[in-house]
């Protein structure tokens, strides 16, 4: 799998390139990553094959519901980075979370993973610790009753706890390596 990590200057040249290859047979997926609905639109427009994938941060307080309906209209699967909001500690204790992991006798992080992909949403959990690794994988004995999906949807306050990709060009640090890179 191959992803334009941002909709940065010339990206529309690398998609090409990615296209070149997916077509050759050198590469099996292409996508992005951090793509919003402008974006989107804009390469689909002048491409000859959809991105397949958005990776894009995806929490319970930050759940992308526009933008998430644009990719399943347009069939690009969506995948949660930052899937259970880099790990903030205020979220893995929120009271509605706790109470549902409680009744389900699930770990919070287990009812954030098994809340995605009820959506649809693809996750890829990452850790170290060996315990946890295990513990993630243990999310398909159970599911989330509507009331507890209902519950988590309610926790989107929109918060983003990355930079704001479209932020990613007005960066100072980021027009500098520009002027260095890119000609």
């Amino acid at each position: 799998m191959y992803l334009i990590h941002f909709a940065g200057p010339h990206y529309e040249k690398a998609w090409a390139a990615m296209e070149d290859l997916y077509m050759e047979g050198r590469i099996n997926v292409i996508g992005v990553a951090n793509f919003e609905i402008k974006h989107l639109k804009h390469l689909i427009k002048q491409s000859r094959i959809s991105p397949m994938i958005n990776q894009i941060e995806t929490h319970p307080e930050f759940q992308q519901h526009d933008l998430h309906d644009y990719m399943v209209r347009d069939r690009i699967l969506h995948e949660a980075w930052g899937p259970l909001g880099q790990g903030n500690k205020a979220l893995l204790e929120h009271p509605v979370l706790v109470e549902i992991a409680r009744n389900q006798q699930k770990s919070v992080a287990q009812v954030i993973f098994r809340w995605h992909i009820n959506r649809g949403v693809i996750i890829i959990p990452k850790s170290l610790n060996l315990q946890r690794i295990k513990e993630n994988s243990k999310i398909f004995d159970f599911d989330l009753s509507e009331e507890e999906m209902d519950r988590i949807w309610q926790l989107d306050t929109g918060t983003r706890y990355s930079v704001n990709p479209t932020g990613y060009m007005i960066h100072p640090i980021y027009i500098q390596l520009m002027k260095l890179f890119v000609k």
